[in-house]
């Protein structure tokens, strides 16, 4: 009778020890980031009537913890230069920029957006819109 206590005993304590093992460690995940969905306010192609273009970058998905980066990049289309470039960091769903210098005389630009998640490089959206000074 005391060995199948014991054996009991033993028993029960070899499954305490298993069921109270590490586990997953009981630490929190950081929940997945929403996919960046971003708005640009011009119509395409802008027509501006100075030498800047203002426009606006909106943020439309659930801004991510740590902001985001916004480059923007304007090129003419007939020689390829780079007219403008600007680099941005942003934790605001609404931003504000004005291109300028824009070529004079009927020549387009292309203005490239990228949108990038200052958390989670991969999280990255990109459009473009044309804009010429009439």
């Amino acid at each position: 009778m005391q060995k199948l206590l014991s054996r009991i005993l033993f028993f029960l304590c070899a499954i305490s020890f298993v069921s109270c093992g590490k586990g997953d460690g009981g630490g929190t995940t950081t929940p997945m980031e929403e996919n960046l969905s971003v708005q640009l306010s011009p119509n395409s192609p802008a027509v501006s009537t100075s030498s800047s273009y203002p426009f606006t970058v909106q943020v439309l998905s659930k801004m991510p913890a740590s902001g985001v980066k916004i480059n923007v990049t304007a090129k003419r289309e007939d020689n390829n230069n780079v007219v403008f470039a600007q680099d941005l960091s942003s934790t605001t769903n609404v931003n504000n920029v004005t291109v300028s210098p824009l070529p004079m005389g009927q020549i387009y630009c292309t203005v490239t957006v990228t949108v990038t998640s200052a958390t989670t490089a991969t999280n990255t959206w990109s459009g473009s819109f044309r804009v010429v000074w009439k």
